[in-house]
């Protein structure tokens, strides 16, 4: 890329389940764009691989850095905002990308596994949006600052066995458009990202025959990819985007149409 169309340079962004799949695929499209990206996870090994790729195509100057939290915990997302703001100039990207779902039938559903999709999925979602806004809030108006929510196709239509999930997802949406009209106030742009199937390791490692069958079924012809994802996230969080917020952007090749 030209350094003209490198809109985030100099900016910091950090990204939540940023070590694989659709959060790798993100830090990858913003660190393209010249952004200083801060990895979120909590693997520290997974991290460190990541990171090691994504500065081999950073530019000279930019940084790319690691952070081992779990972000369906608030205490842990709180010492995680504490060290952030000791440590980085300022937070112009916020990408609320950690997330999982089980495939249980509804009657099979459990207590704990209903808790945790809830904890990572939307309370820690909320509590790192709330966070970042709160930063954000206090820094230049004039400033890009953008935070993401990945949310899912899955938060509308019904498919069985994906009801928390669905859940989870569906609350995000409302969060997004909530947050946005909130912090429009402060310059704050929130939007959300719905992606349909993607080829994230994941999907490919635990669930390969329902992604094959889902697979099948996109208009398009394939699921999507991380840089899928990460090039909608890009366009979202860069200047270029100063007059988008409250928006839900599906990239799912048309599987929703169905």
């Amino acid at each position: 890329m030209t350094s003209a169309a490198r809109e985030l340079s100099g900016q910091w962004a950090v990204v939540t389940g940023g070590s694989k799949g659709i959060g790798l695929g993100v830090a990858e499209a913003l660190v393209a764009d010249g952004a200083n990206v801060v990895l979120v996870a909590r693997g520290a090994s997974d991290l460190d691989t990541a990171a090691e790729g994504l500065r081999a195509a950073a530019a000279d100057g930019q940084q790319v850095r690691t952070v081992a939290a779990d972000t369906g915990d608030p205490a842990s997302l709180e010492v995680l905002f504490d060290r952030l703001e000791r440590e980085l100039p300022s937070l112009n990207v916020y990408v609320a990308n950690a997330g999982f779902g089980i495939i249980t039938p509804l009657l099979d559903i459990s207590l704990d596994e209903w808790n945790q999709q809830l904890a990572l999925n939307l309370t820690g979602t909320f509590l790192g949006v709330q966070w970042a806004a709160r930063w954000m809030a206090k820094t230049d108006p004039e400033a890009n600052r953008a935070i993401l929510v990945v949310s899912s196709i899955r938060a509308v239509g019904a498919r069985p066995g994906r009801l928390t999930y669905s859940a989870t997802k569906s609350a995000l949406n409302q969060l997004v458009r909530v947050a946005a009209l909130e912090l429009a106030e402060y310059g704050i742009r929130v939007n959300a990202l719905s992606p349909g199937i993607t080829a994230t390791p994941m999907a490919l490692e635990r669930n390969p025959e329902v992604y094959a069958q889902m697979t099948a079924n996109v208009p398009l012809g394939r699921s999507g990819a991380p840089e899928d994802m990460g090039a909608a996230a890009r366009y979202l969080c860069s200047p270029a985007a100063r007059f988008v917020t409250g928006a839900n952007l599906v990239v799912d090749g048309g599987e929703s149409l169905h």
